[in-house]
């Protein structure tokens, strides 16, 4: 049988096994422990740390997020920008977002919202 767990401090579990009540019988086993990193809806995660990003914001088609404050600004300007040039590569990052971002029909949706990252920064742009 498989049952997941969510801890609120996974560094407090010590072992790779711990008590549980069978969802079931109500009975308490000890049982092996596997930990998994759970994501958020939004993938607004560090990708080094595994935690969730403070640089979001919510819209109503989806969340805007940046690293930090060189990614914001980088956004901003992509966003901003009437004509959008590529490079010809599909690996790069501005090919990969989402399709509601990259719409002109939300680009002040999408400004606005990054207007409201760029006042919570507490570094600038190194840009």
């Amino acid at each position: 049988m498989h049952v997941e767990k969510v801890f609120d401090d996974a560094s407090k579990v010590m072992g790779d096994s711990a008590k549980s009540k069978c969802p079931q019988c109500k009975s308490e086993n000890e049982v092996s422990i596997k930990f998994t990193r759970s994501e958020p809806v939004d993938h607004a995660i560090d990708p080094f740390f595994g935690l969730e990003l403070a640089l979001k914001e919510n819209t109503r088609h989806g969340t805007v997020w940046a690293y930090g404050a060189t990614h914001l600004q980088q956004l901003k300007l992509y966003t901003a920008a009437q004509l959008r040039e590529g490079d010809g590569t599909k690996w790069s990052y501005f090919t990969r977002l989402p399709k509601w971002l990259k719409t002109s029909k939300n680009r002040e949706l999408v400004l606005k919202a990054i207007t409201k990252l760029e006042k919570r920064l507490i570094t600038k742009p190194s840009i």
